[in-house]
């Protein structure tokens, strides 16, 4: 706890006072250009990935960056009201899907561990993956876990996207080009994102 406590008297001393200026604007107002639907993992980072400041992207942070469908927003609204946050009061212009390399909620997905009944709402949360999981199980039977891991970062990105376009208000905005979707793959070790590119239907490293 030192450490953490540490930390904040170095952002107060340090950073807070050096941009004095900047977080009292900024207390009266936020206006972020993305929201950023990224996993818990702590090795994501969006602030660093976007180069951000304080106030320029809005968060939403869940295992697996998953996105309930609209059929879904109520027995999930912890993560669809702060969608529809993002979209109907801060008006962004850009949503972005990241997922990233060695996920532990896909690869859980894939082969659950010994002590995944001791995490029952993890499991819940994932069964979300099962029909991509059945699915990627099918499609590579002689591919390794970690093969099959993977894939299935990337393609639940691409399916998260799909799940945005069940609301009205996103796909509307999307259709009049005032809403930008972003689908990501992170590559931790390598530092690499490939970005989905949805004409081509396929991943290139950006």
């Amino acid at each position: 706890m030192q450490d953490i406590y540490k930390a904040l008297k170095q952002f107060k001393e340090n950073d807070y006072l050096r941009n004095q200026t900047f977080y009292e604007n900024l207390s009266e107002s936020q206006t972020p250009h993305t929201l950023f639907i990224g996993c818990s993992d702590s090795r994501v980072s969006p602030e660093r990935l976007l180069q951000a400041y304080p106030g320029e992207v809005f968060h939403i942070r869940n295992i697996a960056n998953i996105v309930p469908p609209a059929g879904q927003s109520v027995k999930y609204a912890s993560t669809t009201s702060a969608i529809e946050y993002a979209v109907e009061v801060l008006n962004v212009k850009n949503i972005i899907v990241c997922g990233h390399s060695n996920c532990g909620g896909c690869a859980a997905s894939i082969h659950p561990p010994e002590n995944i009944d001791q995490l029952p709402y993890t499991s819940i949360w994932i069964s979300q993956l099962n029909a991509l999981r059945d699915q990627i199980s099918e499609e590579m039977k002689d591919a390794s876990l970690t093969e099959k891991a993977t894939c299935l970062e990337k393609l639940n990105v691409v399916q998260q996207l799909e799940n945005l376009l069940t609301f009205d208000n996103i796909r509307d905005r999307v259709e009049n080009g005032q809403l930008a979707l972003n689908g990501w793959h992170y590559n931790i070790g390598a530092g690499e994102i490939s970005i989905y590119n949805q004409e081509l239907k396929e991943y290139e490293v950006f």
